[in-house]
């Protein structure tokens, strides 16, 4: 029994000294690796829309509503917001200019830094096209989310503020995204965390969102998820001004 336990040890060992010694993952490696758990390359790249639809929650002043994410091949988004007692904001990228629509009908154009971000939020398959949107990425560290260990990875655009993602270092799920984000508003220091991840057709996706902005903190539950669910090119164009 002794000579068993010994062996036992002796692989225990041999084993953690084989960790030990293993390279340590590169950003692209552990990119990739995120890719390929959430359905792989072949399976995401064959998806063509997808719609979200949800409850919200301003935790802060205590507003509640629904949400729904319409998105569509290449660079098409819409997201609503329809909040109790305050009505409803759309802000969308027809894939070509971008604008928000404010509860009182005024609709507001988005230029500049807060164009860039939007037009990099609506590309579709996103997480594919990661070189082409960040051409830097650098592993920056590991930090526990929550009570789970993840990579730190620090992707740069061509222009604009860097953002870090937080990939799990078992489920390469994406569980946090934090930077700094251009708005129509101006720019919000923002944390994002993605939690409840479900099989869809396939694909694994967040059913658990919270947003983390100065003063305030946003919860989306999704109810619905809907991938290449046909979505007419008008469902993103900017409606006519209130006369």
């Amino acid at each position: 029994m002794r000579n068993l336990w010994l062996a036992a040890g002796l692989v225990l060992g041999f084993t953690a000294a084989a960790q030990q010694n293993q390279p340590p993952l590169s950003a692209e490696q552990i990119i990739e690796k995120s890719i390929e758990a959430s359905g792989g390359r072949a399976r995401m790249a064959r998806l063509t829309s997808t719609y979200a639809s949800g409850m919200l929650e301003f935790t802060g002043p205590g507003l509640h509503g629904k949400m729904e994410v319409y998105a569509k091949a290449p660079n098409k988004q819409l997201v609503i917001m329809t909040l109790e007692g305050v009505g409803e904001l759309r802000q969308a990228f027809d894939g070509q200019a971008g604008w928000v629509q404010h509860p009182s009908g005024d609709i507001q154009e988005v230029s500049g830094a807060a164009l860039d971000d939007m037009r990099r939020s609506a590309v579709f398959g996103a997480a594919l096209k990661w070189r082409e949107l960040y051409p830097r990425a650098e592993l920056i560290g590991e930090e526990n989310v929550g009570d789970r260990k993840a990579y730190a990875i620090r992707l740069t655009p061509a222009s604009g503020r860097p953002v870090t993602r937080y990939i799990d270092a078992q489920t390469f799920f994406l569980v946090r995204e934090a930077g700094t984000r251009e708005t129509p508003q101006g720019a919000l220091e923002m944390t994002v965390d993605f939690a409840d991840y479900r099989d869809v057709g396939g694909i694994q996706m967040p059913f658990y969102i919270r947003e983390t902005m100065p003063n305030v903190e946003i919860v989306v539950k999704i109810t619905t998820i809907k991938n290449d669910t046909p979505i007419d090119d008008a469902v993103f164009a900017r409606p006519a001004a209130k006369k």
